[in-house]
């Protein structure tokens, strides 16, 4: 296995180009006095540093301006109420600036925003001052000139198309950022999401091979699982989370990677990497080769509170195993039949030991007979069940109000996908309608973090005020559309 400098070196080597652009939005006046706000309109989502110029309009300045200017993805979040926030991560993510200027001057921002809107109140001023010459200068790796179009023929999906790439262009940076406002690092989940939706929009290799070598020169945990979430500003940190869901969907990110690249090169590389994540996971199955619980937080699935989710990994873990097999045969790799016969083996003892045939769902002892749709989905993924009889279970639980529903579009992606494997076609198209439509009803210029249409005020984080209205692992209906529905 090569070491963590070759693969640093290797991600050095794959670093994306940046392109820059000037928004400059324009104000109805220049001069403005103590108490004065005004609101800039960028026009759509960017993401960037921020700069004006303020000069005397009467007289000389004699004292420093005091000012306070926001940046808000949404018109709600320019004018929220950020002295009362009862958020669980740090408030220092809202985008608010208390700004003193000694003098006329240029005034250059030195931190990155992500927004549409910038509000800009004069706090203290002695005499009336000018503001004006405001630009936006946004950045991002997606190189809007190899986007490749797509003749969709339905206005809705051809706006939700429009959005999802939107997000995923913000979200693209050195490397695939989660969310532009916060956290400003890459996760394996938003990771893998990004680069399927890149394959088919933007086609920017380096940056899925400068993510997947990122990974690949993390720390392990104690359980051998890649870390969960990498950083590298202002340098290289591997995060300390190993959740073992995102451990197995790095496999499947090199899968996609390969099935769209045909990188015989970066494979070679990462394969005892993914090996290595596939011999961890084993080691947590019990006598049954069922996953059994760890202690501490080791399963992400979704946001949905109270969410029991073993069955659902195990989905994941089979789902990897079919990916990985499938990537072993193509490469003539000498472990596949190893795999295939794994996969085949637990598939059946899943569906014995998790299944309740007479409900005809995934509804089980190991879960606290709880049942959801993230249950039901994963076991369709890793080909437990099929046919009528996941169509089914499925639909069993999307219209049942007392199964646990997704809560985030991570894991809506998932529902599609599932929906898509059973041939459910029309039902897939309306459920991105229905899901990302509802969002683009609100005005989304990106698609959100979180969104639960019955109850739009929930955040994972107990306050709404935190969440990202641009989030990598939102941006998939695109990938769908120009995949299934064109």
């Amino acid at each position: 296995m090569k070491d963590r400098n070759y693969f640093l070196q290797k991600a050095q080597e794959n670093m994306p180009r940046l392109f820059y652009k000037d928004i400059k939005p324009q104000a109805e006046k220049t001069v403005f006095d103590m108490g004065e706000s005004f609101v800039l309109d960028l026009g759509n989502h960017y993401v960037g540093k921020f700069s004006f110029s303020l000069d005397i309009f009467d007289d000389f300045i004699d004292a420093p301006v005091q000012l306070t200017i926001r940046f808000g993805e949404n018109e709600r979040e320019i004018n929220d109420d950020f002295t009362v926030y009862n958020g669980t991560i740090s408030r220092t993510w809202l985008q608010e600036e208390n700004l003193f200027v000694d003098t006329p001057s240029r005034v250059e921002m030195p931190r990155r925003y992500a927004c549409r809107y910038i509000k800009i109140t004069v706090i203290n001023v002695r005499r009336p001052i000018r503001l004006f010459d405001f630009c936006f200068t946004s950045s991002t790796s997606a190189d809007m000139s190899k986007l490749q179009g797509a003749d969709i023929g339905d206005k809705l999906l051809e706006k939700i198309d429009d959005v999802s790439i939107n997000t995923l262009k913000e979200c693209m940076q050195t490397f695939f950022e989660d969310g532009p406002k916060r956290d400003r690092r890459i996760w394996i989940g938003d990771f893998r999401l990004e680069a399927l939706v890149n394959h088919c929009t933007f086609d920017n290799k380096e940056i899925v091979k400068r993510c997947l070598y990122l990974f690949a020169a993390g720390n392990c945990g104690e359980l051998g699982f890649l870390p969960s979430y990498i950083y590298e500003t202002p340098y290289y940190f591997s995060g300390r989370d190993h959740l073992c869901d995102y451990a197995l969907l790095y496999v499947v990110t090199l899968c996609d990677y390969f099935d769209h690249s045909q990188d015989i090169e970066t494979v070679s590389d990462l394969l005892p990497i993914c090996k290595k994540q596939l011999e961890s996971f084993a080691a947590i199955l019990d006598d049954n080769s069922i996953v059994t619980h760890q202690d501490g937080w080791f399963v992400f699935i979704d946001w949905c509170e109270g969410l029991r989710a073993l069955t659902s990994l195990q989905g994941v873990y089979l789902y990897t195993l079919e990916r990985f097999s499938k990537l072993l045969f193509d490469i003539g790799d000498k472990d596949c039949e190893k795999y295939e016969k794994q996969l085949c083996k637990i598939r059946n003892l899943s569906k014995q030991h998790l299944y309740n045939p007479e409900k005809g769902v995934f509804e089980n002892e190991l879960d606290g007979h709880q049942l959801s749709v993230h249950s039901q989905v994963w076991m369709i993924l890793g080909g437990v069940i099929s046919g009528d009889e996941g169509k089914k279970a499925l639909l069993a639980t999307l219209d049942n109000p007392d199964a646990k529903q997704p809560f985030t579009p991570y894991m809506r992606h998932y529902v599609v996908e599932a929906m898509i494997k059973l041939g459910m076609y029309d039902e897939a198209k309306e459920y991105i309608k229905l899901i990302w439509g509802g969002m683009i009803e609100l005005g989304a210029d990106t698609f959100y973090e979180v969104y639960v249409p019955d109850d739009p005020e929930f955040s994972p984080y107990g306050d709404r005020k935190i969440n990202s209205l641009c989030h990598a692992w939102s941006c998939t209906p695109s990938y769908f559309i120009r995949k299934y529905f064109i």
